[in-house]
């Protein structure tokens, strides 16, 4: 049965991409922001809850991401290393949102949504999704609940930024990033090649969070600060890029069919939107405060995966390296210290009236 399983695996890849580059298409001809994302993960979402065989290869996806990373490494400077001492305001102001939409969204889980102290904790952490279905399992959580939230919780903060900044702040996202349209020199495709070849690995070593992403994005930034190349992967392969990107969120929801699992997904999208409401009004009111401009600030809070929020760095043209270097932080954050809290808070009663569990 499982031989007969795999053996459809690739004919479920190609059906789910060429639905995800339909998705894309579609969504770059009515001219949506960043359009191919976006395309390709409401298109594999919807088909995934309606039952379609939808299916993603890690190893591609760790392809893309590397492409991605490369890419986002690109986009620091010699400059960047004096102005980072500049971003440590943003960090205390990013540790102190963290924990307050981390409170209310546990609050919010635990008390309206019924599920019980750890599913409703290690589903509230804004980041490291892989690592807190891990732990919040070993804690006692629900996997199930944890992995359908995070994925709820990306799908609402990716659907809705780019939304806001296009037509609330009038911003022009185009349906990818600027980039080459040509190829680099071989050399330079020699170097990027490397970053890739040698960071995802290296990442894996290291146990670095979001490996497969920041491994390639450390090294190539390194190349690009110490001036060894200033190339960057072409414009249609960083859209190949968001294709395979936004299919993969969308297959985080195979299996699972919209009649079980709604009320999950309804009170997930609630905290999502609560958290991407929060990282708006913290970026408008204490940007200013704190001498950073809004909108990067806006874009360093969002709770969105480190990819999909530098994508949108990427397309704005604004401070990527600056927001990229913010998410890193945050989810080295959540996965270094949400477990140890999560102990302590318990001890001292964290609990409340007795759950009830949610549809899934």
């Amino acid at each position: 049965m499982q031989m007969l399983e795999r053996a459809g695996l690739p004919a479920r890849l190609s059906g789910t991409l060429a639905l995800a580059a339909l998705g894309g298409g579609i969504f770059a001809w009515i001219g949506t922001p960043l359009a191919w994302m976006l395309g390709a993960m409401f298109f594999v979402t919807a088909a995934s809850l309606s039952g379609a065989p939808t299916h993603m290869s890690l190893m591609l996806r760790k392809g893309m991401l590397a492409i991605l990373g490369i890419m986002l490494g690109s986009s620091f400077r010699p400059e960047i290393v004096g102005q980072a001492a500049q971003w440590l305001p943003s960090v205390g102001v990013m540790i102190g949102f963290m924990a307050l939409i981390t409170t209310l969204s546990y609050q919010y889980l635990r008390r309206i949504a019924g599920m019980d102290t750890a599913t409703a904790y290690f589903s509230s952490a804004p980041g490291g999704l892989t690592e807190m279905i891990m732990v919040g399992e070993s804690m006692g959580g629900n996997p199930a609940t944890i992995s359908l939230v995070h994925a709820t919780r990306i799908l609402v903060v990716v659907g809705t930024i780019p939304v806001y900044f296009r037509y609330i702040e009038g911003l022009n996202i185009p349906a990818m990033p600027p980039g080459p349209s040509g190829l680099p020199e071989l050399l330079d495709v020699a170097l990027l090649t490397a970053c890739a070849l040698i960071g995802v690995p290296l990442a894996a070593k290291l146990k670095l969070p979001a490996g497969a992403l920041l491994g390639p994005m450390l090294l190539s930034a390194i190349l690009h600060i110490g001036g060894l190349t200033s190339a960057a992967p072409p414009s249609p392969v960083v859209a190949v890029a968001q294709i395979v990107i936004g299919a993969g969120i969308g297959c985080r929801f195979a299996g699972l069919s919209l009649a079980s699992v709604w009320r999950t997904i309804l009170f997930a999208a609630g905290s999502g939107l609560m958290m991407v409401i929060a990282a708006t009004l913290t970026g408008i009111l204490v940007g200013p405060v704190i001498g950073d401009p809004p909108k990067p600030l806006i874009l360093a809070l969002a709770p969105g995966g480190l990819a999909e929020m530098s994508l949108i760095a990427l397309s704005i043209g604004s401070l990527t390296a600056y927001i990229s270097f913010m998410h890193l932080a945050r989810i080295i954050l959540v996965v270094i210290i949400f477990p140890s809290i999560f102990r302590i808070l318990t001890g001292a009663g964290m609990d409340g009236p007795p759950p009830q569990k949610p549809g899934i």
